[in-house]
């Protein structure tokens, strides 16, 4: 059947009917509201809250061999403050000649799977973070990460519910727990796949890189320049055990269905468009007269208008509760996103201007830092120094990984940049990291202080949570197999790269 109200298709037939039915469509909406809070959910939200369990923070690393670039990913992780990482798949071969990469990008699913399934049940609610092991630098606080994510999380699923309305999301259970990076460009699928089209817009400003955004603006060398961030990338990612464990076995049942399906990356962004396309599919479901008239009348679309509906297999979900960091605040990939950030003293505002003008933002939009990265750990402050350090250094201070379109300083800088050999950054750019100068000396510290949390952060309801490392060990990683891996087996043979110092 046609569309009754084609003979008034126009925004401005559109709004006058809208104005011409407003009296019995309030009527309706207050006499037979079924998508708004009820007073006793409304009620509980005021009631004080429990104490919040402590937890652990899992930092996954997938790396099988020795390498300096490994060794960087380590010791960031270190003197920012978190836990001590596991290495996946560590002193594993990959040399299978049938397989893509030798069958590694296999192993990183499996691997990071057999991880997740032998935590306890109970660990269910602690936080997992995944790095790519040769080109990720920890940059923030822990406290500052996990604070992100809680944010985030909410942000989005209060977006989500507006989108989708309470009904569908009651109905279907969908909450966002897992976050993964997000890319400008959509790869490696093809702009008809559900993993390019279905996936939601970003949720950066329409303006965030100026009046071209989302514009191909004719740079030969990067198409995508000024392109908001909005599909998934798998260098990092961060989520609860649980739904990480979920995640990860549909991964793995997806790539053992075709063992050369090639990187990881396609196989997370397809769950990840199949998840999108699905949550339409039930958006579309549990609409209201009410909602479709309002969606009509602000000449909103649906994709399933023009895509064959992929209702999903009987017994199996699509829900796996995944979303993207659009802003790049938890990891910022650089591939695609060369001519973003810079390292900038957000104390000194005429470097800040100066570098935002050369890279064409005028005027600047840096400014203050964020309060997630100025109330965290001043950056030389440790519980046991080992040596001087200039301890009332704020953030402002030091120079700081920042996107001057944005403002937003990542926690992670993903150098997965490759362009022009620009993968050399990871040794170029290493000395501009804040802590550098006195790499050695953090590092000492770091593996000096006792054990604690690593951060007490609040949750995405108000609560206070502490967060703790799984093992107690410092100094190196442990293996998934369990073995301890000390800095001396690990990376002494990289200190001349990595300290750049006269020590030996």
């Amino acid at each position: 059947m046609g569309n009754p109200f084609t003979w008034c298709s126009s925004p401005g037939w559109r709004r006058w009917l809208m104005l011409a039915l407003l009296p019995t469509i309030l009527f309706f909406v207050f006499v037979h509201r079924t998508d708004s809070p009820s007073s006793a959910r409304l009620i509980a939200n005021l009631k004080p809250h429990t104490p919040v369990a402590p937890a652990n923070l899992h930092v996954l690393v997938p790396a099988d061999h020795k390498d300096a670039n490994l060794c960087k990913t380590l010791i960031t992780a270190a003197v920012a403050g978190f836990s001590t990482p596991t290495l996946i798949n560590w002193g594993k071969k990959f040399d299978d000649k049938k397989l893509v990469a030798g069958g590694s990008h296999l192993a990183k699913i499996s691997g990071v799977l057999t991880y997740l399934k032998q935590l306890d049940p109970e660990r269910d609610n602690d936080l997992v973070l995944i790095v790519d092991g040769y080109d990720i630098w920890f940059q923030l606080r822990p406290s500052a990460l996990i604070a992100r994510y809680h944010a985030i999380n909410a942000a989005a699923n209060t977006r989500i519910r507006k989108t989708m309305g309470t009904a569908a999301v009651n109905a279907e259970n969908i909450e966002q727990t897992i976050l993964f990076s997000a890319q400008k460009r959509c790869w490696p699928w093809k702009p008809d796949d559900p993993p390019c089209y279905a996936v939601p817009e970003s949720s950066l400003p329409s303006d965030a890189y100026g009046d071209k955004t989302d514009t191909d603006i004719g740079f030969e060398k990067n198409p995508y320049v000024k392109f908001r961030q909005r599909y998934l990338n798998s260098g990092d990612a961060i989520g609860r055990v649980g739904a990480m464990r979920a995640l990860f076995e549909r991964a793995l049942e997806l790539a053992q269905r075709d063992p050369n399906f090639g990187s990881d990356q396609k196989i997370l962004s397809q769950i990840f468009g199949e998840q999108e396309y699905q949550r339409e599919v039930i958006r579309s479901r549990h609409r209201t007269s009410w909602q479709r008239l309002t969606d009509w009348s602000n000449g909103r679309t649906s994709f399933l208008d023009t895509q064959p509906t992929r209702e999903h297999l009987p017994g199996r979900t699509a829900e796996f509760g995944i979303g993207l960091d659009y802003a790049s605040l938890i990891g910022h990939p650089t591939v695609f996103a060369e001519e973003d950030a810079e390292w900038l003293s957000h104390s000194d505002g005429k470097h800040v201007a100066h570098v935002s003008k050369d890279l064409g933002v005028e005027p600047p939009r840096v400014g203050a830092l964020a309060e997630d990265i100025a109330e965290s750990r001043p950056p030389f402050r440790f519980v046991a120094p080992t040596t001087k350090l200039a301890f009332n250094t704020s953030w402002s201070d030091v120079p700081l990984y920042t996107n001057v379109w944005t403002s937003v300083v990542p926690g992670l800088i993903h150098h997965n940049a490759h362009r022009d050999g620009l993968k050399k950054l990871r040794v170029t750019v290493w000395d501009r990291m804040w802590y550098f100068k006195d790499l050695r000396s953090l590092y000492d510290s770091a593996n000096a202080s006792p054990n604690g949390p690593i951060a007490v952060v609040d949750d995405e309801k108000g609560r206070e949570q502490a967060w703790w490392p799984p093992f107690k060990e410092k100094g190196g990683a442990m293996s998934d197999a369990g073995e301890w891996l000390p800095w001396e087996d690990l990376c002494a043979e990289f200190d001349k790269e990595v300290f750049r110092d006269e020590k030996k």
